[in-house]
Order: C-alpha cells, then structure tokens, then sequence
C-alpha cells in the first residue's frame, strides 16, 4: 500500500467481507465521495480493487495478497462446467 488511505479502505473492506460501496466507503473515512472516487480508482488501476460502474467496490485477488489474506474463491462453476462437459457423449 502506499497511501493510509488506501490501507484504510481495504481494512474497511476486508470487515465487510470483501465488498461495499463508494459512499459507505467514503462515509467510514469521513471524506467526500468524489475525492473516495479518486482514490478507488487509482487502487483499481493498481488491481488492488475492482470498482464497478454501479459504485460497487470489491478486493481483487491482489488486495487479498496485500491484506496478508488467501485469495478468497467466490464460484467453481466454470471448473464445474468443465468436468460435467468432459462426461457428455457427442451425438
């Protein structure tokens, strides 16, 4: 990390389980939205985070590396998929 800022987000969103959002985010810090913006998006841009157009805010496997943390898997679908898919016949 190179801002406390940013620490302090990651912080905030590691006690929300990983995801919240920007004005949540900026309310917690007591900073403006806008300026909470900035700061997401330079973190998104690093990979840190993933920002979304919704003003949702997730931490992206290297966020979790930052945090000390095991990057968390959120679905097996697609290697679900995989496996299902290899057991069909073809017609």
């Amino acid at each position: 990390m190179s801002t406390p800022d940013e620490s302090k987000i990651l912080k905030i969103l590691e006690d929300e389980d990983g995801e919240s959002s920007v004005g949540r985010i900026a309310r917690k810090l007591r900073l403006t939205p806008n300026y909470t913006r900035v700061i997401l998006r330079s973190m998104g841009e690093s990979d840190i985070i993933d920002v979304f157009r919704t003003g949702k805010v997730k931490i992206a496997n290297k966020g979790w590396g930052a945090l000390g943390k095991q990057v968390k898997q959120t679905s097996n679908g697609l290697k679900r998929y995989m496996e299902d898919r290899a057991k069909w016949e073809a017609i």
